[in-house]
C-alpha cells in the first residue's frame, strides 16, 4: 500500500464539489478534443458520446479515487456493470475503482482514531501498522494486535464521508447526466435516492458489525465459507475491528489455480447467493471482487465487508424464484410477468417486450443441464447486440424499479466473478439442491 498515493480526504462539501467540478471541466476539454478528432476523421456516425472516452474515464477514476466516499462508491457500482452498459474502453479504465483509492496521510488517520477511540487509543493495542493493508471508497484497513494477542484489522472510515453522502450523490448525478454516461431513460432521481439509502447503511459501522455477526450465524453451516469475527469493544460507528483473515485476493489466487479448484470455489459462491436470496432472506449486495479472499491453507472462501447487507423482501425472493423457473422452462408468459412486476414493461404484446423476453432466453442457456464454460461464453456480446435492437423501442421500456437494483447488482456481479474465475459449472444440480425452480 505504500506505493498508493497519499492525499488528505476532502471533507468539506465545497472542496468535494470543486473536485467533481474539476472532473467535469477536464472531461469537457477531453470531449472537445475528441469531437475535433472525429470531425477530422469523419468518424462521428454511430459512435458513443465524445465524453465517453478512455481518457475521460481515467480522469473520472483519478478524481473519484482522490475524493473517496460516496462519489467513489458510485463509480465502483458503474465499474461493476462492465462493458454491458459502458463503452469497453470506459469500463476498463474505471476498473481501478474496484480496489484502489488514495490513502489518508498519517496525521489525518491519527485524528480519526482519536475522535473515535479516544486520546489513549494506542493503549488498546500491542501493535498498530500505520501503513494500510487496503484503501477503498469508504475507508481504509490497518493491521493491529490487541493487548490480549489477537491479530485484528481495523476498518477506519474517512472523515466527512457520512456527512457528504447527499451532496456527493447529487453532484455526481449531475456529472453523469452531463456526460450522458447512463441510459437516457433511467430515472436518475429514484436511483440516486436508493444509492443514498444504501450508502447511509454502509457508513454505519455499528450496523455493519451487526450484519457481520448475523451472517456468521446464518452461514455457519455453509461449507467452504468463513467470515471473520467482530470485536465490538474496539469498534464504533466509524471504526470496525475484526479478527484478521488469512488468504489472498480471490482473483489473484485464481490466476494460478487449477480448473477443478476454480470450479469448486465458483460453486461455493453460487451456493452462497442462493442461500442469501432463497434461504436466509439476507443479502450482501456488493459483489466487488475485493470483498472475497481465498484461504488456500484451509480451502475456504473468506467473505468480507457487510456494509451493503440488507434483508431480501419475500416478494423479491418469489420474483427471482419465478424468473428462475421461467428461464429453465423457457416459459414466455411467466418471464413477461416477471418483467411486468419489475416495472420494465407495461404489457407483453409490444415488440420491446418480445425482444426483452428473447434476451432473457439468451441468459437461460446458463441454466441448461450441462457444464457451462463462463469464460468461453459469448453471452455478453450477444446481449449487447440484442440491446442495440431494443434502442428503437425504448419508449415502451422502463428501468427496473429501484428496489431491484442492488439485488440485480449482486446477481450480475456474481456472474462476472464466475467469468473471471474461468469456471465451468453445471448450475442445474446446484439449483435443485437449493429447491429451485
Amino acid at each position: 500500500m505504500k506505493d498508493r498515493p497519499s492525499s488528505p480526504v476532502p471533507s468539506g462539501r465545497l472542496s468535494r464539489f470543486l473536485e467533481l467540478g474539476a472532473a467535469a471541466s477536464q472531461m469537457a476539454l477531453g470531449g472537445a478534443a475528441e469531437k475535433m478528432r472525429r470531425l477530422a476523421q469523419k468518424a462521428e456516425a454511430g459512435l458513443p458520446s465524445v465524453l465517453l472516452t478512455a481518457d475521460n474515464a481515467r480522469i473520472l477514476a483519478m478524481r473519484l479515487s482522490h475524493l473517496r466516499g460516496a462519489a467513489m462508491k458510485v463509480g465502483q457500482m458503474l465499474s461493476l456493470e462492465g462493458d454491458s452498459v459502458l463503452p469497453k474502453e470506459f469500463a476498463r479504465a474505471l476498473d481501478i475503482l474496484r480496489s484502489s483509492a488514495h490513502r489518508m496521510p498519517e496525521a489525518q488517520l491519527r485524528s480519526v482514531l482519536v475522535t473515535e477511540l479516544g486520546k489513549d487509543w494506542q493503549a488498546r493495542f500491542e501493535a498498530f501498522d500505520f501503513s494500510p493493508l487496503a484503501s477503498a471508497s469508504i475507508g481504509q484497513v490497518h493491521a493491529a494486535r490487541t493487548k490480549d494477542g489477537r491479530d485484528v484489522v481495523l476498518k477506519i472510515q474517512y472523515p466527512g464521508v457520512a456527512s457528504s453522502i447527499d451532496s456527493d450523490v447529487d453532484n455526481l448525478r449531475s456529472l453523469l447526466a452531463f456526460s450522458r454516461l447512463l441510459p437516457g431513460d433511467l430515472d436518475l432521481d429514484a436511483l440516486a435516492d436508493e444509492v443514498k439509502k444504501e450508502l447511509r447503511r454502509e457508513v454505519d459501522y455499528t450496523q455493519e458489525l451487526a450484519s457481520l455477526l448475523r451472517y456468521r450465524e446464518l452461514l455457519r453451516s455453509q461449507p467452504g465459507v468463513w467470515i471473520p469475527d467482530g470485536l465490538p469493544e474496539h469498534s464504533t460507528a466509524r471504526v470496525l475491528c475484526l479478527e484478521r483473515a488469512s488468504g489472498q485476493q480471490l482473483l489473484g489466487w485464481a490466476e494460478t489455480a487449477g480448473q477443478a479448484e476454480r470450479n469448486r470455489v465458483a460453486e461455493v459462491l453460487v451456493r452462497v447467493v442462493l442461500q442469501e436470496v432463497f434461504g436466509m432472506g439476507y443479502c450482501q449486495t456488493d459483489p466487488n471482487p475485493a470483498n472475497y479472499l481465498f484461504d488456500a491453507e484451509r480451502g475456504r472462501v473468506v467473505l468480507l465487508d457487510f456494509g451493503a447487507a440488507r434483508p431480501v423482501p419475500a416478494g423479491i425472493t418469489e420474483l427471482y424464484r419465478a424468473a428462475t423457473r421461467a428461464l429453465i422452462e423457457r416459459d414466455r408468459a411467466l418471464l413477461a410477468e416477471v418483467y411486468r412486476t419489475m416495472g420494465t414493461i407495461l404489457g407483453d404484446d409490444t415488440p420491446a417486450a418480445q425482444l426483452l423476453v428473447s434476451m432473457g432466453f439468451e441468459v437461460a442457456e446458463i441454466f441448461d443441464d450441462a457444464p457451462y464454460d463462463f469464460a468461453a461464453s459469448t453471452l455478453a456480446p450477444r446481449m449487447r447486440d440484442r440491446g442495440m435492437a431494443l434502442i428503437p423501442h425504448r419508449k415502451d421500456l422502463r428501468p427496473p424499479a429501484p428496489e431491484f437494483v442492488f439485488f440485480q447488482r449482486k446477481i450480475t456481479g456474481t456472474y462476472l466473478l464466475l467469468r473471471q474465475l474461468r469456471a465451468v459449472l453445471n448450475l442445474r444440480p446446484i439449483l435443485a439442491a437449493a429447491g429451485l425452480p
